[in-house]
């Protein structure tokens, strides 16, 4: 005869137990979400990376077809200037996707309004006036230089990665400590903040090769 089976009226967790299990879980959490935060922000900066060189293809391409690298100054042309935030990028989206080339070879999605501006007409195959930049993986707008202005300083708009800070800085083409010379001296410069969002910092990427690290 099988005897019965008695179960243990202790059953499940106490509330010490779950009280334990939570603190460990909140150390694991502690421990893990900065790490995390971090990796998400290697494979954002690698994106940016690509971003950059299909941005520099893209160019290379206006320049085999215009003879000239994409102007980083406003054109007359165009109307009065909007403002002079994100200058250089802005007039670099105008060309890429100006009626007469038809488009750039690039994704819509690199692009972005961070400064809020809209030229008096239409100046792009959009429809409407807005003066666009192109964004980094952060949504930051992306400097770019043409070689003519490279002792130019401009203002870009960007956000501060910790504080959330809106940023203005003057920024300008970056010069080869090892030569005085400017990067690309006769081509263009791109420039992406980076992880922290601010301008001329180690974290800075670039489309040319940087010296200083």
């Amino acid at each position: 005869m099988m005897r019965p089976h008695h179960f243990s009226k202790k059953s499940g967790f106490t509330l010490i137990e779950l009280l334990a299990v939570i603190v460990i879980l909140g150390i694991l959490l502690a421990f893990l979400l900065p790490r995390l935060g971090q990796q998400e922000d290697v494979i954002k900066a690698g994106l940016t990376e690509k971003r950059l060189h299909e941005i520099a293809v893209a160019i290379s391409s206006y320049e085999q077809d215009q003879g000239d690298w994409p102007a980083s100054s406003w054109q007359g042309e165009w109307g009065p200037v909007p403002d002079t935030t994100n200058l250089g990028v802005e007039c670099l989206v105008i060309q890429l996707w100006s009626p007469d080339v038809g488009g750039a070879i690039l994704s819509e999605d690199y692009l972005d309004n961070a400064d809020g501006d809209s030229a008096r007409k239409s100046l792009t195959v959009f429809p409407n006036r807005q003066c666009l930049e192109l964004v980094d993986m952060w949504q930051n707008p992306v400097a770019y230089f043409h070689n003519r202005d490279y002792t130019r300083e401009d203002v870009y708009a960007t956000f501060d990665a910790d504080t959330g800070e809106l940023l203005e800085t003057k920024v300008k083409g970056w010069e080869n400590p090892l030569t005085g010379a400017p990067y690309h001296p006769r081509k263009f410069q791109l420039i992406s903040a980076g992880i922290d969002g601010a301008f001329g910092t180690e974290d800075d990427l670039t489309n040319f090769k940087r010296q200083d690290r």
